[in-house]
C-alpha cells in the first residue's frame, strides 16, 4: 500500500471573494482530491450542513460561516440527489433571528434546504477521553452525512476555532454553558471539545478562510482577508494546517495538543498530506493571534501540568473586564455567564466578580459590541 494513502488529506484552494460563481469553482477544486462531493454524499441520503452561527451577525462581520459557502455546499449536495438540512445551536440570540441575520434563511429559500433547530437533545453516553453524558442535538441521529462548515477565527480559550471547535455547537442551547462551568480549565475544556467532535463524527469538514478573523475573536476581532478554503475528512488534520497557516504552532491550539497527546490520527505533520495549493504559498503573514491566542499564553495553557495550572490560573490567565465606554447594557454577558457571577453596578453596567470567574470567556463571545476586554 502507498504510504501516502494512509495519511489524512487536507485540501487547500483559493477563493478571493464571496460570489457564488467564484465559490462554486473553488469548492469543486477543493473537493477534487476525493473526486468531488459524491465521495461523501450519495443519492437519497439526508445531509446536515452545520455552519458556525455563533450569533446574529451579518456576513460582512466575519463572525459566522459565510452564506455563499453554505449555498455552494447545498447546491452540490442537491445535485448529488440528497436531501439538505442546515442547522446550528447559536451561542446567543434565537435561531430565527440568527438564520435571518446571517443570510442562512435566504440560502434555504434559494436552495430548498430545510432549516432545522437544535432545540431537542438526545442524551447519550460517550466513551472518549473520558465517559460523558453528552446532550447532542437529536437531529444528528436522523441524518446520514454531516458536513461541518466552520469559520477560521481566533479564540481566547482554545487558540483558534475551526473544524473541531465548531462541533461544540451540536450541544443543545444553554447546556453548552453548563459544560463550560464543569470544564473551566483550558485543557479540560479541550478534552471535552474533542470528545464532542468524536461523538458527532463529521464526514467532511470545510473551513471558510476567505475572510478569517484575527485579534480578539471569535466575535470582536478584525476581518482578515485570506482568500482560502480548506477541507478534510479529519478535523484534527485540518486544524493543524489552519494553525500553521496563521503562524500559530499547532501545539499551541489546545485541542490539537490534547488530540496529539491521545495519538489521534492527523495530529502530527507527518500524518498529513496537503493537496491543492502548496502550504508554503498560503501562509498568512503577520496574522494577529490575539491576546490569549498568542505565542506565550498558549504555551502556558498547553504545556503546564494541570496541578500547577490550578494554583496559578487566577494570576496567569487573562481576566475578562467590561469596557464601560463600549458597554451598551444589553446584559447578554450576564444572561449567558455559565458561572452566573456577573452583576450590575449602580449604573446598570455589568461587573465581573474576579474571584469567581472561571475564565471561559463566554461573556466575550456573547457581547455584541466588543465591550469585554482581556
Amino acid at each position: 500500500m502507498d504510504a501516502s494513502s494512509e495519511k489524512s488529506i487536507v485540501s487547500i484552494s483559493s477563493c478571493n471573494r464571496y460570489r457564488i460563481d467564484t465559490m462554486n469553482d473553488s469548492l469543486k477544486m477543493l473537493l477534487e482530491p476525493w473526486g468531488g462531493i459524491n465521495y461523501f454524499v450519495k443519492s437519497g441520503q439526508r445531509v446536515l450542513i452545520k455552519p458556525n452561527l455563533l450569533c446574529a451577525s451579518s456576513p460582512e462581520e466575519a463572525v459566522t460561516t459565510h452564506p455563499v459557502l453554505i449555498r455552494a455546499i447545498a447546491d452540490l449536495v442537491k445535485k448529488a440527489g440528497a436531501d439538505v438540512m442546515i442547522g446550528d445551536s447559536p451561542g446567543s440570540d434565537d435561531e430565527e433571528t440568527v438564520y435571518k441575520r446571517t443570510g442562512i434563511e435566504e440560502v434555504a429559500n434559494e436552495t430548498g434546504a430545510r432549516l432545522v433547530k437544535f432545540d431537542s437533545a438526545r442524551g447519550r453516553k460517550f466513551y472518549g477521553i473520558k465517559a460523558r453524558n453528552l446532550d447532542l442535538a437529536a437531529i444528528l441521529d436522523k441524518v446520514d452525512v454531516i458536513i461541518n462548515a466552520a469559520k477560521l477565527k481566533t479564540h481566547p480559550l482554545t487558540g483558534i476555532t475551526a473544524s473541531v471547535k465548531n462541533t461544540y455547537g451540536c450541544i443543545v442551547g444553554k447546556k453548552k454553558a453548563k459544560l463550560h462551568l464543569e470544564n473551566p480549565l483550558p485543557l479540560d475544556f479541550a478534552r471535552l471539545v474533542i470528545d464532542i467532535h468524536m461523538a458527532v463524527k463529521p464526514n467532511l469538514s470545510i473551513l471558510d478562510a476567505v475572510i478569517a478573523m484575527e485579534g480578539t475573536g471569535p466575535r470582536s476581532g478584525k476581518a482578515r482577508k485570506a482568500n482560502l478554503l480548506l477541507a478534510s475528512e479529519n478535523g484534527f488534520a485540518l486544524d493543524n494546517i489552519a494553525a500553521r497557516l496563521v503562524g500559530i504552532k499547532p501545539d499551541l491550539v489546545t485541542t490539537n495538543y490534547i488530540a496529539r497527546e491521545m495519538s489521534y490520527p492527523g495530529t502530527k505533520n507527518i500524518d498529513i498530506l496537503v493537496k491543492g495549493l502548496p502550504l508554503e504559498e498560503c501562509i498568512i503573514d503577520s496574522f494577529d493571534a490575539g491576546a490569549a491566542a498568542g505565542r506565550n499564553i498558549p504555551g502556558l495553557l498547553a504545556n503546564f501540568p494541570l496541578s500547577w495550572f490550578r494554583g496559578l490560573r487566577n494570576n496567569l490567565r487573562p481576566f475578562p473586564v467590561i469596557n464601560k465606554n463600549s458597554c451598551i447594557k444589553c446584559l447578554k454577558c450576564l444572561e449567558g455567564c455559565p458561572a452566573q457571577i456577573i452583576v450590575r453596578d449602580s449604573h446598570g453596567i455589568p461587573f465581573i466578580r474576579r474571584e469567581s470567574c472561571i475564565r471561559c470567556y463566554c461573556c466575550r463571545e456573547l457581547c455584541p459590541n466588543g465591550a469585554v476586554d482581556l
